[in-house]
């Protein structure tokens, strides 16, 4: 059963979703036409990005001629058009858009199990967004008829898990190498051109028989120029002498994909043992009040100012990231 705060946040999501959309950049992808692979993923904008670049939105996309070869596609696109041989060996096109590719990201990180459901009234393979693709949920609002159907269990539906079928990925959590070993130690001084982090997730199609890597990735640019100078996925990562944990990189690309959370987002202090908390998938997506430390298990409550609360420690940090960049380069006038 919904409660008021539900219904609430769900209302948000609505009014959020009003948004202009220019003129798409489509795709139209044959992953039999690259051999060494192809990968869709949703594509979240930076955790930070002091970058000129503009935010990453839509659906990116990676395919290669050799496994493990160059990039012959890296772009983000607002609709990809994937072209599937059926069993038949007929050709079928199946259509990833930016909406559902992220949102399918954003319930991935939250650990939330995905099907996809059919409008029983128009036959619409449904799309659950925002608030509906981070709660489990019986009753289902068709978007492009309007009407109301209830499934079998409590669910999350999501396009992309049809298309995952047709192409015999139906696994969420498919094997990674996480963390990659790889590490690095990042000074912003170093990078006047700005710098750009993610938190990895599995794509939602990857077809190459190398495996994916998980932990953060990362862009450096020397000059302020739109193509980094290093762009690499990082196991270990230290920012100015910090640190980073992915996980908490990962949860806070999916929370900024979630248009109600965004003013209970915070980072909340421990005041038994005054370590920064940190929210985990469910209580990742949920505002409340009452919150159990991970370090010393003690139970403390959301502050007077901020009674339902979600913490990441990134929310702190982030923002004292910001404030060094703009310390090292004031010229800087940053667009975000």
């Amino acid at each position: 059963m919904n409660t008021e705060l539900d219904l609430s946040l769900q209302h948000h999501d609505r009014e959020d979703d009003g948004e202009v959309r220019k003129e798409p950049k489509i795709l139209q992808l044959d992953p039999s036409t690259y051999p060494g692979g192809i990968a869709i993923w949703g594509a979240l904008p930076a955790i930070y990005d002091t970058s000129m670049c503009p935010p990453d939105q839509g659906v990116h996309v990676h395919a290669r001629m050799k496994v493990g070869g160059k990039k012959s596609i890296d772009e983000t696109f607002d609709i990809v058009e994937v072209q599937i041989t059926d069993a038949d060996g007929g050709k079928e096109t199946f259509t990833v858009n930016g909406d559902d590719a992220s949102n399918y990201n954003v319930s991935t990180i939250l650990k939330k199990k995905v099907k996809y459901l059919q409008c029983p009234n128009c036959n619409n393979v449904h799309s659950d967004k925002y608030w509906f693709a981070v709660n489990y949920h019986q009753e289902h609002d068709c978007e492009k008829c309007g009407d109301k159907f209830v499934d079998t269990e409590s669910s999350i539906s999501n396009p992309v898990m049809f298309l995952k079928k047709i192409c015999g990925d139906a696994l969420q959590d498919r094997p990674i190498i996480d963390p990659v070993e790889r590490k690095i130690s990042v000074k912003q001084a170093k990078y006047p051109g700005g710098i750009q982090l993610w938190g990895s997730n599995p794509a939602i199609i990857w077809t190459s028989p190398k495996l994916e890597e998980g932990g953060i990735h990362f862009h450096g640019f020397y000059k302020r120029i739109p193509t980094p100078t290093v762009d690499e996925t990082f196991g270990v990562l230290d920012f100015d002498d910090i640190m980073l944990d992915p996980e908490m990189v990962r949860h806070l690309m999916a929370q900024q994909g979630l248009p109600y959370l965004m003013p209970y987002l915070c980072t909340l202090i421990c005041p038994n043992c005054h370590q920064s908390h940190f929210d985990k998938f469910d209580l990742a997506a949920t505002p409340h009040s009452q919150h159990l430390c991970e370090y010393c298990n003690h139970e403390f409550v959301s502050p007077e100012d901020k009674e339902l609360a979600v913490s990441n420690p990134l929310i702190d940090l982030v923002a004292q990231f910001y404030r060094t960049f703009h310390e090292l380069f004031p010229e800087v006038v940053l667009s975000r």
